[in-house]
């Protein structure tokens, strides 16, 4: 599995753990734990909306067939995570269909022709796409577009998470801070 991290530093760290020391350790991790929750979801929904674009699924299926999901900062890990699982997924989900050359479909948001290929219309086949192996009728292999795993950690869906955490992850936690500080400290 690919990881993405973003570790945070500079002054502005600097001045939100002086801010947060004032505060009763619990509520600290409290603002934190806040703060990093408001700006993971809005890294999530970025990241999820990106990914989609760029292998060519909708959202909802990009979170179905990527096993797209978050696990959240709580008290004990002040971390947030987006995981993705699965594998390649099959080219039937991209919007295949099957003219006189083979079948055309749309990975990576691209439409482009696989050539003697077939399998939409074919009853036991479950609609996927296929290829002949050899020269022989059998074997036949299934064809498979791109894995959301590899790709949630490329190119604009990495841009897309490194970009907003740094937008929204020191203002929300900076936030969070002053509003249990409730207004004492600027």
């Amino acid at each position: 599995m690919a990881a993405v991290t973003f570790t945070w530093q500079g002054d502005g760290m600097a001045r939100l753990t002086a801010a947060a020391k004032n505060l009763e350790p619990g509520k600290a991790r409290h603002a934190f734990r806040r703060g990093i929750n408001k700006a993971g979801d809005k890294t999530y929904t970025a990241t999820k909306r990106t990914v989609a674009k760029q292998v060519g699924l909708s959202q909802k299926q990009t979170e179905a067939k990527g096993g797209l999901r978050r696990v959240r900062a709580n008290y004990s890990a002040l971390e947030y995570l987006i995981i993705s699982r699965g594998g390649h997924i099959s080219l039937k989900e991209f919007k295949a269909r099957q003219i006189a050359k083979g079948v055309s479909a749309a990975p990576w948001g691209i439409r482009r022709v696989f050539a003697s290929t077939f399998g939409l219309s074919a009853g036991k086949l479950g609609g996927h796409v296929f290829k002949r192996a050899g020269a022989a009728r059998f074997p036949i292999a299934k064809l498979f577009g791109p894995a959301i795993p590899r790709e949630i950690v490329k190119d604009a869906s990495r841009a897309a998470f490194v970009e907003t955490v740094a937008r929204e992850l020191p203002p929300k936690i900076e936030h969070e801070i002053r509003r249990l500080m409730k207004g004492t400290a600027s």
